[in-house]
């Protein structure tokens, strides 16, 4: 059986990336028009590796800015979109529409810092958002046993996904995902010489933009 593997994509910039604001379902504005050419480099690139090697289905978070950025994707290499709900950033309750810097000082400390604490009112903590990206991708990863599968989301899905893939709910180091930056994940033996022995997931790559590169064809 060929291996199951695991592409997710940020979504490209957004206008609350350039005004630093949190921008949940209530506040979130879509793309600005970088984040639109960046969705587009993207969207040649995906659309280049999928006449190489297929992907099976395209799933994106339901925010307007990984929408867009799906949808241009979903034109360009002729997938149809499903949207999971469940891979929505963190929830932020009242703190939607919010500047993260009022935020974070009303917080008292970084966020990361206490991941069993909501960052407002309404709001869910980081171990929560991760209980639940976990769940949502390990339904995907089943769903599609032995195929490709990639996923327009956010930064916190890809630590969410790191963090799950290394079974712990939170590692001493961050992981870098910049705009429109693909990370994929692979199943493959976890030995060569003995591949009865089962198999593990290995980073295959990680927050590669090679795509925005001018010149990139894909």
């Amino acid at each position: 059986m060929p291996p199951t593997e695991l592409t997710i994509a940020r979504h490209g910039q957004a206008w609350c990336n350039q005004d630093q604001r949190i921008a949940g379902p209530a506040t979130c504005r879509g793309l600005t028009p970088t984040g639109r050419h960046q969705a587009a480099r993207l969207a040649a690139r995906i659309s280049a590796e999928h006449q190489r090697q297929p992907y099976a289905a395209l799933y994106a978070s339901p925010l307007p800015r990984t929408r867009q950025t799906a949808d241009t994707v979903a034109v360009a290499a002729g997938l149809p979109v499903t949207v999971v709900d469940d891979l929505r950033e963190p929830d932020y309750g009242t703190a939607d529409g919010a500047r993260w810097a009022d935020v974070v000082a009303a917080f008292g400390a970084a966020p990361a810092l206490n991941p069993d604490r909501p960052i407002a009112d309404g709001g869910e903590t980081w171990l929560q958002h991760q209980q639940r990206v976990h769940t949502a991708l390990l339904r995907l990863v089943a769903q599609h046993t032995g195929q490709r599968i990639l996923v327009v989301a956010h930064g916190e899905t890809v630590t969410a996904a790191h963090h799950w893939f290394c079974h712990v709910d939170a590692l001493p180091v961050g992981f870098a995902a910049d705009q429109t930056a693909l990370t994929t994940w692979r199943q493959q033996p976890i030995s060569w010489l003995r591949p009865h022995d089962g198999q593990q997931w290995a980073l295959i790559r990680h927050n590669d933009t090679t795509h925005l590169a001018a010149g990139h064809d894909g």
